[in-house]
């Protein structure tokens, strides 16, 4: 008794637990590592202690039966456990796994097959983009891999996998004009979104952190934002507020206890205002603009206006500077006016210098 290992027929190491309960029936398990065995058979040697192993044994065979072969809706819950403790963005999962439960949900781990792959490719493509539908599929492969190292399944189902043809398309871009008249659309549906969009129009956050935005992270004496929650990145990041957002932000109503600046009329946070927001658009005569496209139109502006991609990298939150050098082009006419007004002030120093050796002023 005590943890034990044996290989399989494929040569693969295993891991067991066994223990005899004082009941006279006897517990067995496999596990991922000898950690975890070692950890669980110190857990059982403590219940039996403490006189408590009744429950742990009940507990552990209602475990025991999911393991087996639970489905993927149920594997689902220890998946994201495993990926709010290990991920930087667990919500992308989370938002992934709604629609793989309702398409591949009810199979079972080790039934899944690489036809069941295609079938989910199949149904999902129909309802959003290729790239949106290959992102589900990667939680699948990222849950079977879970899955693997948790010994539930022998085999990867999904490996070197085809996914669809994303194409590339040019990134289309609001203008200053169209996003002003964005958020007054939006506002005529609800002030309080439409403030949500007038800030993520000026400060480039992505949906999910405008959404968790609390009012302790703005500085109004600084008319700066700080973004310290977990993020794409893993970064924290400073973003200037500026006047436009400020104001925005000031007719909304900032309620005592309540940390969250973005609320519904019952006072509870807003998690997704995309019905408002398409009222909104529709009205403004912007159907093809998603929150995303607001983050676009900002890193945009900044290039535009010179700032240097380093900082914009740097504001948008962006581990690598390849992703947003996406902008570059941007910078183009900003370079070319650049380089005209440098040239110019060239000139006129040139003439102040011949002026100044002819004894002439440059008039």
């Amino acid at each position: 008794m005590g943890v034990n290992e044996w290989r399989d027929r494929r040569g693969k190491l295993r891991i067991y637990v066994t223990k005899q309960w004082p009941d006279g029936s006897r517990f067995k398990r496999t596990a991922p590592n000898k950690t975890t065995a070692n950890n669980l058979l110190k857990r059982i040697d403590e219940s039996i202690v403490m006189g408590t192993w009744r429950k742990l044994k009940a507990e552990l065979a209602r475990g025991s039966r999911l393991e087996k072969n639970p489905t993927l809706r149920e594997f689902s819950t220890e998946y994201l456990k495993y990926c709010h403790a290990k991920n930087r963005r667990p919500d992308f999962k989370e938002q992934a796994m709604v629609s793989i439960s309702r398409i591949v949900g009810h199979l079972r781990i080790k039934d899944f097959t690489r036809a069941h792959g295609y079938q989910f490719l199949q149904k999902r493509c129909k309802e959003v983009s290729a790239a949106t539908t290959n992102r589900g599929i990667a939680v699948i492969k990222n849950m079977l891999s879970y899955a693997l190292d948790q010994g539930l399944i022998d085999m990867h189902p999904l490996l070197r996998f085809s996914l669809l043809p994303e194409p590339k398309k040019a990134l289309r871009v609001l203008d200053l004009e169209e996003e002003r008249s964005l958020v007054k659309a939006v506002a005529r549906e609800d002030l309080t979104i439409g403030a949500y969009v007038a800030l993520l129009g000026e400060t480039a956050l992505r949906k999910s952190e405008g959404l968790r935005l609390q009012w302790s992270h703005i500085n109004l004496r600084d008319r700066l934002l700080t973004v310290e929650w977990p993020t794409k990145s893993g970064k924290i990041r400073h973003v200037p507020l500026t006047q436009y957002a400020l104001g925005w932000l000031a007719q909304l109503d900032r309620i005592v206890g309540v940390p969250s600046v973005f609320l519904k009329p019952d006072r509870t946070p807003w998690r997704n205002p995309k019905e408002t927001f398409a009222k909104g658009r529709k009205s403004a005569g912007l159907d093809w603009v998603g929150f995303h496209d607001l983050r676009h139109f900002r890193a945009t502006q900044w290039v535009r206006h010179g700032v240097d991609l380093r900082t914009v990298q740097e504001l948008l939150g962006h581990a690598d500077i390849q992703t947003t050098m996406r902008y570059a082009h941007f910078a183009q006419s900003h370079a070319i006016r650049s380089i005209h007004e440098s040239e110019e002030i060239e000139i006129r120093q040139l003439k102040d210098i011949q002026c100044s050796e002819n004894g002439t002023t440059g008039e």
